[in-house]
């Protein structure tokens, strides 16, 4: 079991503060409907004021040029005192509580609460509009309380750990925010890449979001994203670009504003910290189409096919951006393969007398075993046992009916998802995610490493 109660004293006392909180916040904090029409209640965060105290956001130095609101949410110091905190999670949790719908019962497979929750979804399926989202974010403030986002590093672990974030969007901005505020810290860099193609409302409303934080940035420059064309791979340099001027993350992730998280962010860094610089990329040449590939690649590099998502550490990211191989692998990518985006990440993670840090020694062959998963992203590519029944681009379109497997996943992040299909998914992960980090923070709930410190693409990489 990845997940387990602890028994000690120690956390049977936790468990029973956690009981306590909700009583006594269930009395003024009431819990989350699914109607969109309805905003969030929190208690918001209170800013610590004491002049010696170094707030846990990205310096106004850096950010000037990626953001122009003055109205700016603080985040909590490290040394805030832990039970305060422990009540706004406490808080937050029951803001993204489904009042509706059974959620665990739908995680166990509860098939009335499922053919129940399917019912409730048909009849809120209007997502939150662009004018909504440019309403609330005219006072920063508002808009994080309202919402509920976490503005503490959590732990010195994740402190110590930021992250680095690319997100591509182009549709349903209430998806794209709900996604940041699942994932959001400001010890992380989020950077948002708005298809060129996407209505100008819509872009307003996502930089009107970015602009509430201090560490979220929209690219400077936007690309007109046509599958399957180099322009699918270059928002993704792009933000590589971008984010390499912050030094202090270690790991970096690819995100699309249609996915969700299955892992907390504590879990993230517990997991990429147990890979120790390996990388999470997908990679095949027994399943690749070869005719993809129009020429024999330079340098001797063996051509590989894998996915534009990857989890990679800070070394390989300079290394597309500063060395000449990748330069030269790049153009050869961009003028001689169908489909770039799924060659080039793939081809440099595995060809390891290239001697990138944590790219993979073995044979390029993801599979499901604990040798070379891909957990990057889950997908569910043409199988019969998508709940939806949908498909894009032969991948299902998750529903409430996957929520099942979804729980169990040792994936990040899963794909895809249409919230304006159903919200009740959204609703029943965003719960989990909110309430898995509150019973993290109060020690009543671990997480075990050991499946991801033993993969075979840990302990077999540069």
């Amino acid at each position: 079991m990845q997940n387990s109660i602890c028994t000690t004293p120690r956390c049977l006392a936790a468990l029973l503060f956690v009981a306590v909180f909700y009583f006594l916040i269930s009395l003024y904090v009431p819990q989350m409907s699914l109607m969109p029409t309805e905003s969030f209640r929190a208690v918001f965060f209170q800013r610590n004021t004491s002049s010696n105290d170094a707030l846990l956001t990205t310096s106004t130095s850096q950010t000037s040029t990626e953001t122009s609101s003055t109205n700016k949410p603080v985040a909590y110091n490290i040394n805030v005192s832990p039970n305060n905190l422990a009540k706004d999670l406490v808080n937050i949790a029951n803001m993204n509580t489904l009042k509706d719908v059974d959620c665990r019962a739908i995680y166990s497979n509860s098939k009335s609460e499922i053919e129940k929750a399917k019912q409730i979804s048909k009849t809120v399926s209007t997502p939150l509009d662009d004018a909504f989202y440019l309403n609330l974010t005219t006072d920063c403030n508002s808009f994080v309380t309202t919402r509920g986002y976490i503005l503490s590093t959590l732990t010195k672990e994740e402190e110590e750990f930021p992250l680095a974030v690319s997100i591509l969007v182009f549709k349903e901005v209430e998806m794209v925010e709900r996604l940041l505020k699942a994932i959001y810290r400001p010890q992380n860099y989020y950077c948002v890449h708005v298809d060129y193609k996407s209505p100008d409302t819509f872009y307003r409303a996502v930089s009107a979001i970015a602009n509430c934080f201090p560490n979220v940035f929209l690219t400077s420059r936007r690309i007109d994203v046509q599958w399957g064309w180099f322009s699918v791979l270059e928002p993704e340099l792009q933000c590589m670009k971008e984010l390499w001027r912050y030094p202090k993350w270690k790991y970096f992730l690819s995100l699309t504003g249609q996915e969700f998280p299955l892992k907390t962010n504590s879990e993230l860094v517990k997991i990429f910290t147990a890979y120790d610089g390996a990388n999470d990329i997908e990679g095949t040449i027994k399943r690749a189409n070869k005719e993809r590939f129009r020429s024999t690649p330079p340098l001797g590099i063996r051509p590989v096919k894998g996915s534009v998502h990857i989890t990679v550490n800070r070394d390989f990211v300079g290394y597309i951006l500063h060395n000449e191989t990748a330069k030269i692998l790049l153009e050869w990518v961009k003028k001689d393969t169908s489909v770039p985006d799924e060659a080039f990440f793939a081809t440099l993670n595995h060809n390891p007398q290239l001697g990138i840090r944590g790219s993979y020694k073995g044979e390029p062959e993801t599979d499901w075993s604990t040798l070379k998963p891909f957990l990057t992203r889950y997908k569910n590519w043409g199988s019969s046992n998508c709940a939806s029944g949908v498909y894009v681009r032969g991948i299902c379109i998750l529903s409430l009916g996957d929520l099942p497997s979804l729980g169990n996943a040792r994936h990040y992040f899963a794909n895809k998802f249409y919230l304006s299909q159903d919200r009740v998914v959204i609703g029943c992960l965003e719960e989990k995610i909110f309430n898995d980090t509150r019973d993290e923070y109060l020690g009543v709930k671990t997480f075990d490493t050991t499946f991801y410190a033993n993969l075979g693409f840990v302990k077999n990489k540069v």
